[in-house]
């Protein structure tokens, strides 16, 4: 059975899954990448299922909603200290525009996403750290580097630890939605039905994402 997803989804949820189902003596070949690469893959029957953080617009791929993703704006407390928070209120964006960033890509697509969602424009913030993986991110943040946006289950223990705090609260949290998503007509594999099936299950127990 071959699965793809990110690689922060797949070592912090998808792994202990699969790796029930390798005891139970299903071969499993996990894949990481991105979310349109790993789309391709599975179109050109390279992969079986994708957990993607797309909905695929290819005709021969199903989709079907799976979990959504909540966003947090966080900070390692002692730059949340130099927000003033009445100002924050007022004019968002001014009052966070001298913190400095860590970001995913150099794009900042999570964190642009974010500014554009709660207060309507990009970040004027200066970039100040970008690595590809979310729990790095996570971890620069924690070490003074910067604030930024990331999913709510990679920030969890940091948030319940005090490491970083929620530097915005905002009425209506940003989610991204999260598919699982199979061939179209493809011939039925009973391990990739176990697993969707499995997944379902297991995301009930899960303190969100």
């Amino acid at each position: 059975m071959r699965v793809g997803a990110a690689a922060e989804f797949m070592t912090l949820r998808a792994t202990p899954v699969l790796a029930d189902l390798a005891r139970q003596g299903v071969r499993v070949h996990a894949v990481l990448g991105l979310a349109d690469d790993l789309l391709s893959a599975l179109a050109a029957d390279r992969l079986d299922l994708v957990v993607s953080a797309v909905r695929p617009t290819h005709d021969t791929l199903h989709a079907e909603a799976f979990l959504d993703e909540e966003f947090v704006l966080v900070a390692p407390p002692a730059m949340a200290h130099t927000v003033d928070a009445e100002r924050l209120g007022r004019e968002p964006v001014a009052a966070l525009a001298h913190l400095p960033l860590v970001a995913y890509a150099d794009e900042l697509p999570i964190v642009r996403r974010y500014w554009r969602s709660e207060f309507g424009r990009r970040p004027p913030n200066p970039v100040a750290f970008v690595v590809s993986d979310l729990r790095a991110v996570l971890e620069a943040v924690v070490t003074g580097a910067g604030i930024s946006v990331l999913p709510r289950y990679i920030a969890a223990p940091a948030l319940h630890s005090g490491a970083v705090v929620q530097l915005h609260e905002p009425e209506v949290a940003p989610l991204n939605t999260l598919y699982l998503t199979v061939r179209r007509g493809a011939p039925g594999n009973p391990a990739v039905t176990v697993l969707r099936d499995t997944l379902r299950q297991a995301a009930r127990r899960w303190d969100g994402l």
